[in-house]
């Protein structure tokens, strides 16, 4: 008898348990769609930010009026059905400012924000009290001198993966892939291209960094900043983390040790190939905020990057080897490079320029916020704030070097909707390189979601390349471009279609086909603006340079549009 009330006692506890669990799980579930539905929110409201701050900008620039870009923006937000008061939308903010003074002017703004606030509703997690949702997106457009190329933690320029940048010795050849660092050209007379100054990086910092970080500090890093081999030759699939910390891989190598000579090392010493690089921080006022240099002849002072400057011992191995050996494969924070934002003047660049030797050294940077002692890096949540991210550009021109002779997919740039062609510049993609292919993506409010940029072919048109419509009407999907010899320029130009057809997507941004295999075009409007993207197949160490500028009716040719966000 005691034992079945025991059984039915115990039956019923786990009933109920089971009740419990289901309503848990059922709770769970309701958070993860609606957390679907705000990503998807957000996806959108960001493209128009983007699309605000650009037309904002853009119409700044054409009349020189930051009123009438204000008018501009206004437009674009409300035709992307952004209206204040309606959709949930309770604010929308544009603010056209000078990036020296960080103030508005009406005549000399040549930067652009458009801040936009939702409140949308959670229609799952209200069961739990949360009826309600606000949500700030923010993107803010510049005019500059050429176009900007991510290379910031997590792009595909960046961390040594596939692609890292790469900077030759001055003492280096010249048909090694990097013509804007070295001296002389092969016939032995100066190169004319030689810019002593290095390669200029623009830096981006949050606006709301402060509010959401507490804490004026940021943090500039450098990966593998000498040209020092410990782990052997170069080879991506040996790039691996060893101690838990996929940040920071600790096998490897991304350097080429070289001489003036070439591959020949014979006859030459350490400090004669071994290249030392000099990396400088610069405000808006082109004050210094610091400068690092490393290689055989010097080795600035620097915490690893799980150190926080300030408060950790600072590394003080000598010169030469041992510290060359001392950063290698690591991240680094050089001294200085961990500084106040608010004591100087932004926007802040960044100059990395080569001192001596010939080797190449291949590195990457990151900006973030700062960080406790022991913390690793995490992008997710040291690199972004609500109002934006961190970010750092090559200022148009980047050199870089391939560790794979898959294909690689490259984003260039962002390409405003005043642009009318967009011209690339590569030179010595000659080490194993088959081709170059450009494509260029928009992003469709009404879908919420990116699609690529179709370029009108004639009938005759076919191949894997080409799409048709359920009309019979022909496009491209890529336009092919042109790749450059040893120590050679090649120059691609892409017309951006002015009235683009917007195609019906998936998801992923992925054209949606018919039974018969056909594209369905769900909306035909100008060109609102998008991404460049190159997809090239390069050899294995194929070390290339690449620039990158466009054209418009309605911007000088001398002066650039670019998103910062």
């Amino acid at each position: 008898m005691r034992s079945t009330l025991r059984r039915r006692r115990e039956s019923g506890q786990t009933i109920i348990l089971l009740a419990l669990l289901m309503g848990i799980l059922m709770v769970i579930a309701a958070l993860v769609l609606d957390i679907g539905t705000m990503s998807q929110a957000r996806a959108e409201e960001q493209y128009v930010c983007d699309s605000g701050a650009l037309a904002g900008i853009a119409e700044v620039t054409y009349t020189g009026s930051a009123t009438q870009g204000i008018v501009k923006a206004t437009d674009i937000v409300r035709q992307c059905g952004y209206v204040q008061g309606q959709n949930g939308v309770t604010r929308i903010l544009l603010e056209p400012y000078n990036a020296i003074t960080n103030a508005y002017s009406e005549t000399t703004s040549d930067r652009f924000r458009c801040t936009i606030w939702r409140s949308l509703p959670q229609y799952f997690a209200s069961v739990i009290g949360i009826t309600r949702t606000s949500v700030q997106t923010t993107a803010t457009a510049a005019v500059i001198g050429t176009v900007p190329v991510d290379v910031s933690f997590g792009a595909t320029v960046g961390f040594p993966t596939a692609v890292n940048l790469a900077q030759f010795g001055p003492d280096a050849p010249y048909n090694f892939g990097d013509c804007y660092s070295t001296r002389r050209l092969p016939s032995g007379q100066p190169n004319p291209r030689y810019n002593p100054q290095g390669y200029e990086y623009d830096v981006v910092i949050p606006p709301d960094y402060v509010a959401a970080t507490g804490s004026n500090r940021v943090r500039i890093e450098i990966f593998d900043a000498n040209t020092w081999n410990i782990g052997g030759a170069v080879d991506p699939s040996a790039m691996r983390d060893t101690n838990g910390d996929p940040t920071e891989p600790e096998v490897g190598a991304i350097d080429e040790i070289r001489s003036p000579a070439g591959e020949n090392l014979n006859g030459y010493t350490f400090s004669q190939t071994s290249t030392e690089t000099e990396w400088k921080v610069v405000d808006a006022l082109g004050r210094t905020v610091a400068t690092a240099q490393y290689g055989p002849t010097g080795n600035t002072p620097y915490w690893t990057h799980r150190q926080r400057p300030g408060t950790d011992a600072i590394n003080t191995l000598g010169a030469g080897d041992t510290a060359q050996r001392a950063v290698d494969l690591k991240w680094i924070t050089p001294q200085g490079f961990c500084f106040d934002a608010t004591s100087w003047t932004p926007p802040y660049k960044i100059f990395c320029r080569s001192v001596s030797g010939a080797s190449e050294n291949g590195y990457s940077m990151r900006i973030s916020s700062d960080r406790a002692t022991g913390v690793a890096f995490n992008p997710a949540v040291h690199a972004v704030t609500p109002g934006g991210a961190f970010a750092i550009y090559g200022s148009g021109r980047v050199p870089i070097n391939f560790n794979t002779d898959t294909v690689t997919g490259i984003p260039i740039g962002d390409v405003p909707s005043s642009a009318t062609k967009v011209t690339v510049t590569n030179f010595d993609t000659d080490v194993g390189a088959q081709s170059v292919i450009f494509n260029l993506t928009s992003f469709d409010a009404t879908q919420g979601r990116t699609y690529p940029v179709l370029f009108p072919a004639p009938g005759s048109a076919s191949g894997s390349n080409v799409v048709t419509d359920t009309a019979g009407n022909k496009y491209y999907k890529t336009v092919p471009g042109n790749l450059s010899g040893n120590g050679q320029f090649a120059t691609s130009e892409i017309d951006v279609p002015q009235t683009v057809k917007v195609p019906a997507v998936d998801a992923n941004g992925n054209l949606l086909l018919n039974g018969s295999g056909r594209i369905t075009i769900t909306n035909t409007r100008a060109y609102e603006g998008g991404d460049l993207g190159i997809s090239y197949t390069a050899g294995v160490s194929d070390t290339s340079v690449w620039d990158v500028n466009f054209s418009s009716l309605q911007i000088p040719p001398e002066l650039r549009i670019v998103l910062i966000r």
